[in-house]
């Protein structure tokens, strides 16, 4: 069955390929070079979304997303060359507070001690007091160029060792998941396979990769979490309203959806109940607490200030109406009054 594939050059569309072989063909002649040279490049590209750079052009092969999923899970399955690599990362807590980043970014720009690419996973071990693989996530950029850069200075307990981290590349990665358990201590990946202490980034492979993945099932921050609320006006007009920072945190989202469910909590609805698998986990989150009361140093309580609700209470619970947003009672008692 034919792939199709389009090569794009520094964002431009270059040529449309009828499958990898075709894709292949071309660059052989845009380069003269061999086109066998191509094969893994291309491949790695429209599976992981990984560039290819030549120079300062960057080349991007991009396939429909139904292509690329059915390639990366044969890749995967098969433990092929092209696949996504995994790897275990350390943390020290006494330089960085990963989960303080995590508490408040679904992204957050990692050092670059290895060449990561776009797909790559990536556990986190936290070493010192804590030392367990506590987070999976995933590269979304294996390079991050400088001007793009988030140094997050908050989160650096050591000043001199976050002046020097303004030297290091930058790969940014997003939360998969996070767990806190004894099955992934120091001494439970030994008993794993594990060799000596955990000092650098390593591949994982074998028996070690498979007991950690194991215990990562749920994906915190794939596409279920919206940055926006839309709501459809009169005429097919669409308004977008922001959601804050708080309403997307990941861990506190987590930690709320753990305490309350994934049914909206003013209407009831639950997504699959009524779609089935589709609406699995499927829910928006919505912060209590009014922005102007919100400090700098504000820290989020996920059973207190959070409440999942679905998309459509949402949206109301962020329009104003009399100059002032109705409070999740007044919505509920709004709701109960209509039905």
């Amino acid at each position: 069955m034919a792939s199709p594939i389009t090569i794009f050059k520094n964002n431009d569309l270059l040529f449309e390929a009828r499958n990898i072989q075709d894709a292949a063909r071309f660059l052989e002649e845009h380069f003269n070079s061999s086109k066998y040279k191509y094969y893994d490049f291309i491949e790695r590209g429209y599976v992981y979304n990984i560039p290819y750079y030549d120079g300062e052009d960057e080349y991007h092969f991009v396939a429909s997303e139904e292509i690329a999923a059915n390639r990366r899970k044969e890749l995967e399955e098969r433990g092929h060359k092209n696949a996504r690599r995994v790897w275990l990362v350390p943390a020290n807590p006494n330089d960085y507070d990963v989960e303080g980043a995590f508490s408040y970014y679904d992204t957050i720009d990692w050092k670059r001690s290895f060449n990561y690419e776009n797909g790559d996973i990536l556990f986190i071990y936290e070493s010192g007091n804590i030392r367990k693989v506590r987070f999976k996530v995933e590269v979304i950029e294996g390079i991050v160029k400088d001007k793009d850069i988030i140094y997050d200075k908050k989160f650096w307990l050591d000043e001199e060792k976050y002046q020097k981290s303004k030297e290091y590349d930058y790969t940014r990665i997003r939360l998969i998941d996070e767990i806190d358990t004894p099955e992934l201590s120091l001494a439970k990946l030994r008993d794993y396979g594990l060799k000596g202490n955990i000092q650098g980034s390593m591949k994982l492979n074998g028996e070690l990769r498979d007991y950690i993945m194991s215990f990562f099932e749920t994906d915190l921050t794939e596409g279920y979490y919206p940055e926006e609320v839309s709501e459809t006006l009169e005429e097919g007009k669409r308004k977008t309203i922001n959601v804050n920072v708080y309403e997307r945190n990941p861990l506190a989202r987590k930690q709320c959806m753990d305490y309350y469910g994934v049914q909206c909590q003013i209407c009831h609805f639950h997504f699959e109940e009524k779609y089935g698998e589709v609406g699995k986990d499927f829910i928006h989150v919505h912060h209590i607490v009014p922005l102007h009361q919100i400090q700098g140093d504000y820290k989020v309580d996920p059973i207190k200030d959070l409440i999942p609700v679905c998309p459509n209470c949402h949206a109301m619970l962020h329009r104003m109406e009399g100059g002032s947003y109705l409070s999740v009672e007044q919505l509920k008692k709004r709701l109960n009054c209509v039905l």
